[in-house]
């Protein structure tokens, strides 16, 4: 509806306007995300690499000066402490950055449901809190799963993983009944829990599951199989974005279209529980 002493006609022709920076504001910032993510990335290889390279240098140094080598078995309690004090501190930052993101969601839910709205406004707020809430949860649950599972030395871009997700989470929390915007924290959250499935399925190795193949090989496949749903309802998220943006649908679609991704969510926690670990062959489980 156009606000009151603005034409009809007026009204009109700004939608088209919106719509079109919506869009483009949109498609630069996934631009700007995948760049993101590439240089990151791309920053961690080589820094590894740097450490890698002075680390040969100086044993070849100490090689040319007293003909050690290195004792492997100090090497590998040395990376073995840096992977598990890495996974410690990527399940506390995980939890304080999901603890900022609850907070807002809290903070704009109690305005945009009990603000006084319309009863269309109330119910898609609530419904797009409640997918909000769950997200949250699923993906601080995913984050300790995945460090509990497996571990491996961390990068640039392992840091930048929660920020990424957190982002998009505040985005959708602060965009409570704006569908185009909301959709898009959605979307953009949901784009950033893919790149994590896939790059926690590249980077985990057999050495993490105590030489199991049998469990690498089950857990590898179904933490890619999480990131191929993630990916469909981040292409969800996107096209309903782009569709509020261009046209006006009934609430009933705003209001409903939400609990598509709750229902999903919740439902692949539960097959997770059930597969990731209870799912592996009675063989491989160590018994007491």
């Amino acid at each position: 509806m156009p606000a009151e002493g603005v034409p009809e006609s007026r009204f009109r022709a700004r939608v088209p306007m919106r719509a079109k920076r919506l869009s483009a504001a949109a498609v630069v910032s996934v631009v700007c995300g995948l760049a993101l993510l590439r240089f990151l990335r791309a920053r961690g290889t080589a820094r590894t690499s740097e450490a890698t390279a002075r680390a040969e240098m100086v044993v070849e140094c100490q090689g040319g000066a007293e003909r050690a080598s290195p004792d492997a078995h100090s090497l590998r309690v040395l990376f073995r402490r840096i992977e598990d004090n890495f996974a410690t501190g990527y399940q506390t930052m995980t939890a304080i950055i999901q603890g900022v993101a609850l907070v807002v969601l809290v903070t704009t839910a109690a305005h945009a449901v009990f603000g006084g709205g319309s009863g269309s406004q109330v119910a898609t707020a609530a419904s797009q809190a409640v997918t909000v809430f769950v997200i949250i949860i699923v993906t601080t649950d995913q984050f300790f799963q995945l460090a509990t599972a497996t571990r491996w030395l961390p990068s640039t871009f392992d840091t930048a993983i929660p920020y990424l997700i957190g982002a998009g989470e505040a985005v959708a929390a602060v965009s409570l009944g704006d569908d185009t915007r909301w959709w898009g924290g959605i979307a953009w959250s949901l784009l950033a829990g893919t790149i994590a499935f896939w790059h926690s399925a590249l980077r985990a190795t057999p050495n993490g599951f105590e030489g199991i193949e049998d469990y690498y090989q089950h857990f590898v496949q179904d933490v890619r199989r999480s990131g191929g749903i993630c990916a469909g309802l981040c292409v969800y998220a996107v096209a309903l974005s782009v569709t509020s943006a261009l046209a006006h649908l009934s609430p009933w679609v705003y209001i409903a279209a939400p609990w598509v991704v709750t229902a999903v969510a919740i439902g692949r926690v539960v097959q997770v529980v059930r597969v990731r670990w209870g799912g592996v062959p009675a063989r491989t489980r160590v018994i007491s």
